[in-house]
């Protein structure tokens, strides 16, 4: 049987926009989170304007407050 576009989203990115809604979801460090953002402020696949990546859609500043989310180009 085929993976869900969810199953394979997560795969790729480690969470799905949901996990930021459940209460159960891991977060990350401050200091963590603030690591990756700096990261994705210096990347050109960053949407300054709305801080999202023309990768995976995410918007980076939740994304990054998750432990299991996962940069889809590797760079965290």
């Amino acid at each position: 049987m085929s993976k869900s576009k969810w199953e394979e989203y997560k795969e790729k990115n480690g969470v799905t926009p949901l996990d930021l809604l459940n209460p159960m979801t891991k977060r990350s460090s401050e200091e963590l989170s603030t690591s990756r953002m700096s990261i994705c402020q210096g990347c050109p696949e960053l949407i300054k304007l709305t801080s999202q990546c023309k990768k995976c859609g995410c918007f980076m500043p939740a994304k990054t407050k998750l432990e299991a989310a996962k940069c889809p180009i590797g760079k965290w």
